[in-house]
């Protein structure tokens, strides 16, 4: 009987540890899973930014997906008929853009950078749907006539 007893009290010491495990493991859990619906690892708050720089809105997101399509929307405004979009070169190795709405005039490389040229923009709107390609952080630099925007992204499995 007392060997049960023991053998019972020793059983009991190693379940407070593993309660206290268990513990810490559903915190994590609980913090991944609102990370994960505030937008950590896609779309949603944390992810979704917008900046304006120069009449010029850039809406893009922070965090992404490799092979999970993403975009990159700028509304130009009013900078007349034809538009010049660069982009750096380093961001295209690590993103591959799919689609561009409305499609450039023309595409021309200078200073390591990607410069794209639209004419008769339709409401401002242009689109570039992106599909990241590397895991890792990776450096945006968009410009558009007098604005610039750089952002920080990171790419997730």
């Amino acid at each position: 009987m007392d060997k049960d007893i023991r053998l019972a009290e020793d059983f009991y010491a190693f379940q407070k540890k593993e309660w206290k495990a268990f513990r810490v493991f559903w915190m994590l859990m609980g913090l991944i899973l609102a990370g994960a619906a505030l937008g950590l690892f896609g779309r949603g708050l944390l992810s979704d930014k917008t900046y304006t720089a120069n009449g010029v809105q850039f809406e893009y997101n922070k965090f992404m997906r490799v092979e999970k399509g993403t975009e990159l929307l700028i509304t130009v405004g009013d900078l007349g008929q034809e538009a010049k979009i660069s982009i750096n070169n380093d961001y295209i190795r690590k993103v591959r853009i799919d689609q561009i709405i409305p499609e450039p005039v023309s595409v021309e490389i200078k200073d390591n950078t990607l410069i794209y040229t639209f004419n008769s923009i339709q409401q401002g709107l242009i689109t570039f749907y992106l599909v990241p390609m590397k895991m890792g952080s990776q450096h945006l630099e968009v410009s558009v006539g007098n604005a610039q925007m750089t952002a920080n992204q990171f790419i997730y499995f």
